[in-house]
């Protein structure tokens, strides 16, 4: 039987200075940072784990590929063996997945998924990220990690001409329990950070899975974000008919989309028993 969990999503920024010459020139800017998304998650089944870590350029998204993972793997738990005959489009899935709105107003979006340290599919090409994948192999990030793992991508760098930070902060946590699956969830406003949780339940007759939980935290948290932006566009007083003329399409699309969302919530919410602490958020 195959199981998903638990999954942590962690807001990753990873920065790596080279120094060259210093004494001459003094410290050059960052070789490259990254910022991204980084969720890990364990999958096992009868015969074997492992763990899954997708990368994406926003949480929403980064879930949902994770999601699809977590759906895919649920039905065929051969999923990622080598020799398996049917493997997934994940560029069809990934495509079939964005929104209108992300595909308008969102142009960077992105993501990535590796097991076990292999990429299985990416739509970015960064060798940082490869190189930082394959050597953790789904297991946390630190700065030893990050600077071992893109030293060859300078040459022939060594360890002093090498410095790497990396920070990292956890947004969002799904940890299974016997009668119902809880999704952890920081949130950020105004420069203040907050959390609140949802607990979804099992019913007598069909268990919540991984994967639901896990589109549904992401439409939360895409709604939460599209209501922040809203709020500070000029205008809302007058249900925005005063914002810029160059803003009134995305208003207009994030509006569209932000309703859309509540109603997937509202129906998630209807079919399921959930519980929020303290509160639910306003979306």
């Amino acid at each position: 039987m195959a199981s998903v969990g638990p999954i942590t999503l962690y807001r990753e920024k990873s920065v790596i200075h080279r120094f060259a010459n210093q004494a001459l020139h003094g410290a050059e800017a960052p070789a490259f940072v990254l910022r991204s998304n980084r969720l890990t998650m364990e999958i096992s089944a009868q015969s074997h784990s492992d763990t899954v870590v997708v990368r994406g350029h926003t949480i929403a998204s980064t879930m949902r590929m994770a999601g699809l993972v977590a759906e895919r793997f649920t039905r065929d738990p051969e999923l990622f063996r080598p020799d398996n005959p049917y493997p997934p489009d994940w560029d069809a899935l990934w495509t079939r997945m964005l929104s209108a709105y992300e595909r308008t107003f969102n142009s960077n979006i992105w993501v990535s998924v590796h097991v076990g340290g292999d990429t299985v599919f990416t739509t970015k090409d960064s060798p940082p990220i490869l190189a930082i994948e394959r050597m953790a192999q789904g297991a946390d990030l630190d700065e030893r990690t990050v600077r071992d793992a893109t030293r060859d991508l300078f040459g022939t760098a060594t360890d002093t001409d090498i410095v790497a930070q990396h920070d990292s902060q956890t947004a969002v946590v799904v940890t299974p329990f016997s009668n119902y699956l809880r999704a952890a969830i920081l949130e950020r406003k105004e420069g203040r950070t907050g959390s609140f949780s949802i607990s979804v339940h099992h019913t007598p007759t069909r268990k919540v899975t991984p994967h639901e939980v896990l589109f549904f935290a992401a439409d939360l948290i895409e709604s939460y974000n599209l209501r922040q932006f809203l709020d500070r566009v000029p205008g809302k007083e007058t249900t925005y008919a005063t914002a810029p003329e160059h803003l009134q399409e995305h208003i207009a699309a994030a509006v569209s989309r932000r309703n859309e969302l509540v109603q997937f919530i509202d129906g998630f919410e209807t079919a399921n028993k959930v519980q929020y602490r303290p509160e639910r958020p306003v979306l």
